[in-house]
């Protein structure tokens, strides 16, 4: 007979995309071995070069994945939210980390070791195939910032990028729409491969254009159709 602790592991593991599809019992399997793991806010889930040894399934709060350059440069790689799954890849492959994940606000986690996850994996190819879709976003993802970075202007790419943002994390006000994620400009300058300066600049120049405002770390968009058209998703 299942534990509280495990049926809550269980309950939560079920919410999951790549593990919905599991029977009970499957899911039972994965609750026993899995370990919770809680975060506050700024608390480092793993480092970027570190031994590659557990993948975590995120069950509530947001961590910010980023990499680093050799000159010290930050460069954030994705936004993890519930139910996303984070550090699959170097686990799969063996090895170190590729990223560092920390937490923007407080986290709950459920952690899988390696051990255990990759047989599993391997008497449940269903779950192996919804990884690889996984997998194959986080590639379209990082070449899409690669194509972004080399092809378009500053105004574009952070046009892009809000836009991204209100799409995920926007709430209608009656100013606009208010990215309910808080973020400093040297944060959006990482998302789009830019310094804080330069961030600051064409924020500045679009807040005295009325067509967003900033307000201790939290954007609003105020005209969210002329920031789709300036990042090209629609047609002016």
């Amino acid at each position: 007979m299942p534990t509280s602790s495990a049926i809550a592991r269980r309950e939560a593991l079920a919410r999951v995309p790549i593990f919905s599809g599991l029977r009970e019992r499957d899911l039972d399997e994965l609750a026993r071995v899995a370990h919770t793991r809680r975060l506050a806010a700024r608390d480092e889930l793993m480092h970027k070069g570190d031994d590659a040894s557990q993948v975590y399934v995120v069950i509530a709060g947001r961590l910010r994945v980023t990499t680093t350059s050799a000159d010290g440069a930050d460069v954030v790689l994705n936004l993890m939210n519930p139910g996303e799954v984070i550090g699959e890849l170097s686990l799969l492959a063996g090895g170190q980390r590729t990223a560092t994940v920390t937490a923007l606000e407080d986290c709950e986690l459920l952690g899988l070791d390696r051990r255990d996850f990759l047989p599993f994996l391997h008497g449940h190819p269903e779950v192996a195939a919804e990884l690889l879709q996984v997998l194959a976003k986080q590639v379209i993802r990082v070449s899409e910032f690669v194509e972004d970075t080399v092809f378009l202007n500053l105004p574009t790419r952070l046009a892009k990028r809000l836009t991204h943002l209100a799409r995920a994390y926007g709430r209608d006000v009656d100013s606009g729409v208010r990215i309910e994620l808080k973020l400093s400009q040297h944060d959006l300058g990482t998302m789009v491969g830019t310094s804080r300066e330069s961030v600051n600049k064409q924020m500045r120049i679009w807040e005295e254009q009325g067509l967003v405002t900033s307000k201790q770390g939290f954007v609003t968009i105020q005209r969210p159709r002329e920031l789709e058209e300036l990042a090209g998703f629609v047609n002016p």
